[in-house]
């Protein structure tokens, strides 16, 4: 009898794993079902299926404990973002609590819900952000801020997101830092920025880390010497080439440069990077005029591909 009892105990416990398993991949989730995930699930729930959220059933999911991603929903009512904002933060540093990654537009009411949860959210697939208190509460998030769907920034918002300091200190162990092995406080990428203002590039530069912008496909003087101030690492490698212009407006920046991209480089723009102080990065090169190669070999910092 206890034998059978034991069998029972685990075909029910089975069943409701079973149940979960099934709502967990539902493009949509009655209240009994996200009841049921709550109740069974901890840690990282991933429902990559999920197209619709009601408020009221993100009001349950929001009571997860643990990370939440909800990458396949593309709408967003300002209810159910206000519901999901009660979301707890989970105590590891870096993660993402409540990753959104299928939202490429927020209406300003959504996003200023958005802006009051307290933990780490990922909204990477985000085209603009144009809310300040959304803006605001990213800069001040965990761990590496990436914004790769943007493509556009206004110098306000960039001058917001500059102050990001996410990966200086963990706080879920008071009293221990955990430092990147540069000692660099911040991490700010943009993959689809492929325009950038002088004005929004100037805020950017106040950034004190490393600044990746690989959406840049070409990089005007004007917008570089806007850029040059930067103190940490620039990353361009979405440039193929340099202008010279470009080359000697980048050359003051006390910043590392890298251009891994860069497939050709004329002798002009060589000499220009010559007189770069830091270390810059030109891995990518193909195409490498002689004179241009005996410009750069003499600089103990410039780093050419191996071969050259």
């Amino acid at each position: 009898m206890k034998r059978a009892s034991s069998i029972l105990v685990v075909l029910m416990l089975l069943g409701t794993a079973s149940i979960a398993e099934d709502a967990s991949k539902s493009p949509a989730l009655t209240p009994a079902q996200a009841e049921e995930l709550v109740a069974n699930r901890k840690g990282r729930l991933v429902l990559g299926n999920l197209a619709a959220l009601p408020a009221d059933i993100a009001a349950i999911l929001a009571r997860h404990e643990g990370e939440l991603y909800l990458d396949h929903l593309t709408e967003l009512t300002p209810e159910g973002a206000a519901a999901l904002a009660k979301h707890k933060p989970v105590l590891a540093f870096g993660s993402a609590d409540l990753s959104l990654g299928g939202l490429v537009t927020l209406s300003p009411e959504t996003a200023a819900a958005l802006a009051t949860h307290p933990g780490a959210l990922a909204l990477k697939a985000l085209t603009t952000l144009d809310s300040a208190p959304l803006a605001k509460k990213l800069a001040a998030q965990w761990g590496e801020l990436q914004l790769n769907g943007l493509t556009s920034l206004s110098p306000e918002i960039a001058a917001i997101l500059a102050k990001n300091e996410g990966v200086l200190v963990d706080r879920t162990r008071p009293g221990v830092e955990q430092r990147r092995a540069d000692r660099l406080p911040s991490v700010l990428r943009f993959d689809s920025l492929e325009t950038l203002s002088p004005a929004t590039a100037a805020a950017l530069a106040q950034q004190k880390g490393v600044l990746v912008l690989n959406g840049l496909r070409t990089l005007s003087a004007e917008v570089a010497a806007a850029l040059a101030p930067h103190q940490g690492i620039l990353v361009f490698n979405g440039l193929t080439t340099l202008s010279p212009e470009t080359a000697a407006a980048l050359a003051s920046s006390p910043s590392e440069i890298t251009l891994r991209g860069v497939s050709e480089l004329p002798p002009g723009a060589a000499e220009s990077l010559a007189k770069c102080k830091n270390t810059v990065y030109l891995s990518g090169l193909t195409t490498f005029p002689p004179e241009a190669r005996a410009i750069l070999s003499e600089h103990p910092k410039i780093r050419l591909p191996n071969g050259f």
